[in-house]
Protein backbone atom coordinates (compact mmCIF):
# COMPACT_ATOMS: atom_id res chain seq x y z
CA UNK A 1 0.00 0.00 0.00
CA UNK A 2 1.44 3.41 -0.94
CA UNK A 3 2.51 5.76 1.84
CA UNK A 4 1.54 9.44 1.93
CA UNK A 5 4.22 12.10 2.17
CA UNK A 6 4.05 14.33 5.28
CA UNK A 7 2.58 17.25 3.34
CA UNK A 8 -0.05 14.99 1.75
CA UNK A 9 -0.99 13.48 5.10
CA UNK A 10 -1.30 16.95 6.61
CA UNK A 11 -3.48 18.13 3.72
CA UNK A 12 -5.89 15.18 3.85
CA UNK A 13 -6.07 15.28 7.66
CA UNK A 14 -6.91 18.99 7.46
CA UNK A 15 -9.62 18.22 4.89
CA UNK A 16 -10.93 15.45 7.17
CA UNK A 17 -11.08 17.79 10.19
CA UNK A 18 -12.74 20.58 8.22
CA UNK A 19 -15.32 18.12 6.92
CA UNK A 20 -16.08 16.96 10.46
CA UNK A 21 -16.54 20.59 11.47
CA UNK A 22 -18.86 21.14 8.51
CA UNK A 23 -21.05 18.10 9.25
CA UNK A 24 -21.25 19.15 12.89
CA UNK A 25 -20.81 17.37 16.19
CA UNK A 26 -24.19 15.54 16.16
CA UNK A 27 -23.42 13.94 12.78
CA UNK A 28 -19.74 13.21 13.55
CA UNK A 29 -20.25 9.58 14.73
CA UNK A 30 -22.19 8.76 11.54
CA UNK A 31 -19.57 10.50 9.40
CA UNK A 32 -16.76 8.54 11.11
CA UNK A 33 -18.64 5.25 10.69
CA UNK A 34 -19.32 5.90 7.00
CA UNK A 35 -15.72 6.96 6.41
CA UNK A 36 -14.44 3.83 8.18
CA UNK A 37 -16.65 1.54 6.07
CA UNK A 38 -15.59 3.24 2.84
CA UNK A 39 -11.92 3.02 3.85
CA UNK A 40 -12.24 -0.67 4.82
CA UNK A 41 -13.83 -1.46 1.48
CA UNK A 42 -11.08 0.40 -0.37
CA UNK A 43 -8.27 -1.24 1.67
CA UNK A 44 -9.74 -4.64 0.91
CA UNK A 45 -7.50 -6.72 3.19
CA UNK A 46 -8.95 -8.13 6.44
CA UNK A 47 -5.57 -8.45 8.18
CA UNK A 48 -4.57 -4.88 7.36
CA UNK A 49 -7.95 -3.55 8.48
CA UNK A 50 -7.81 -5.45 11.79
CA UNK A 51 -4.27 -4.16 12.50
CA UNK A 52 -5.40 -0.60 11.78
CA UNK A 53 -8.43 -1.01 14.07
CA UNK A 54 -6.18 -2.31 16.85
CA UNK A 55 -3.67 0.52 16.32
CA UNK A 56 -6.45 3.12 16.45
CA UNK A 57 -7.70 1.65 19.74
CA UNK A 58 -4.25 1.59 21.38
CA UNK A 59 -4.24 3.66 24.57
CA UNK A 60 -7.98 4.41 24.25
CA UNK A 61 -9.39 1.29 25.90
CA UNK A 62 -7.98 -1.41 28.20
CA UNK A 63 -6.25 -4.15 26.22
CA UNK A 64 -8.75 -6.73 27.43
CA UNK A 65 -11.65 -4.76 25.91
CA UNK A 66 -10.22 -4.85 22.36
CA UNK A 67 -11.13 -8.47 21.71
CA UNK A 68 -13.71 -9.51 19.15
CA UNK A 69 -17.07 -10.60 20.50
CA UNK A 70 -17.66 -14.34 20.58
CA UNK A 71 -20.80 -16.05 19.43
CA UNK A 72 -22.59 -18.23 21.94
CA UNK A 73 -23.94 -21.06 19.83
Amino acid sequence: MPQLQSAELDAVYTHFCRTMTRVGEPASPLFLARFALLAMDRIGDVGTIERLIDAAADDLVPATAVTAPTSSA
